[in-house]
């Protein structure tokens, strides 16, 4: 399904997507479930758990595919650099803590 994002919330079925291009900035929290999102022309790929968010920029293409359950997702204004700020440290903080969990996995 493609659509501008102009709910506050979509509940997506396991292994479906979603897909869409808003207009403006937004911050995507996953309310329950996992996500994987990609952005396009963005090199990698991001998995939120319940709980995590992420800015999407406006006027690119997002795909977001609930995992092995239905996932719930809300929709925000992302517009202050504060909330910018807070997605990339969710996003560092997320990818630090892949990194050593993979590190364990592999030792």
């Amino acid at each position: 399904m493609t659509n501008n994002f102009a709910n506050s919330s979509y509940t997506i079925s396991a292994g479906k997507t979603l897909s869409g291009i808003s207009a403006v900035d937004q911050k995507v929290k996953v309310v329950c479930g996992r996500v994987w999102l990609t952005i396009a022309g963005d090199e990698g790929d991001f998995w939120l758990a319940e709980g995590e968010t992420l800015t999407i920029p406006a006027h690119r293409m997002v795909v977001l595919e609930a995992d092995q359950q239905a996932s719930m997702i809300e929709l925000q204004m992302a517009t202050s650099p504060a909330a910018s700020r807070q997605s990339e440290f969710a996003v560092t903080n997320y990818l630090q803590k892949l990194t050593q969990k993979l590190t364990h996995a592999f030792a």
